[in-house]
């Protein structure tokens, strides 16, 4: 090899881990430290996994006011994510387990510093590291798969989390929370990151509007609720 090419090389290298170290010291907060591996158990023998991912448990929310900060709700319990609150109603209807995505790093609390590490991880397709993540899922075979849209897609720590695992013959349940888009926008996304999986249709809740009435409906249109 030239010794032009090797320091090319070497420098394209050097690139890539400033780059990575500015992402990470720039546009992510401190390390997460509520994550388990744990899933919230729902009806016992369940097949089914609710999981979600919502700003508010990717932030510090210590001081962040629900009513100016975007996806936010204040509830008796603290500030609550859009995306948690169909992922429990979904858990409620039917008694599926669920768990909370979280990524290893915090995301910036302001609603534009989220949306500018979010921009980044979805411009180059990462893979934010995730802070803990069940062992496996072998015992689902429905797994619902909660999420905001941002930047026109899922974020990418969806991504990090299904493709930690095979997911061949089980049943995946798209829902998303959103201001603008429909869920159209992230279902190819959701489609490459889910291997052989089945994909079922996926329902777009806008904002903070989930109602059971909304949801019961499209769990029954896809046959996961009898009527």
């Amino acid at each position: 090899m030239k010794k032009r090419t090797k320091i090319l090389l070497i420098a394209a290298f050097v690139v890539l881990v400033l780059a990575g170290i500015g992402y990470v010291y720039l546009f992510c907060g401190g390390r997460v430290t509520d994550a388990t591996n744990e899933v919230t158990a729902g009806e016992e023998g369940t097949d089914s996994l609710v999981v979600y991912f919502t700003r508010s448990d990717v932030i510090k929310t210590d001081g962040v006011d629900a009513v100016s900060s975007a996806s936010l709700n204040q509830t008796d319990s603290g500030l609550v994510g859009n995306t948690e609150i169909p992922a429990r109603i979904i858990q409620e209807l039917t008694g599926a387990d669920l768990y909370a995505i979280k990524t290893e790093r915090y995301y910036r609390s302001p609603f534009m510093g989220t949306a500018a590490t979010a921009w980044i991880e979805e411009s180059f397709d990462m893979r934010p590291a995730l802070a803990a993540k069940p062992d496996d899922l072998d015992k689902y075979d429905v797994i619902y798969v909660g999420y905001p849209i941002w930047w026109f897609n899922a974020p990418m720590a969806v991504g990090t989390f299904l493709e930690s695992y095979d997911l061949s013959g089980k049943k995946i349940v798209p829902f998303c929370t959103s201001q603008d888009n429909g869920i159209d926008v992230s279902m190819d996304y959701i489609r490459e990151v889910c291997g052989d999986a089945e994909i079922l249709e996926g329902l777009r809740i806008y904002d903070n509007t989930a109602s059971e009435e909304q949801i019961r409906s499209w769990l029954t249109q896809n046959g996961l609720l009898e009527e």
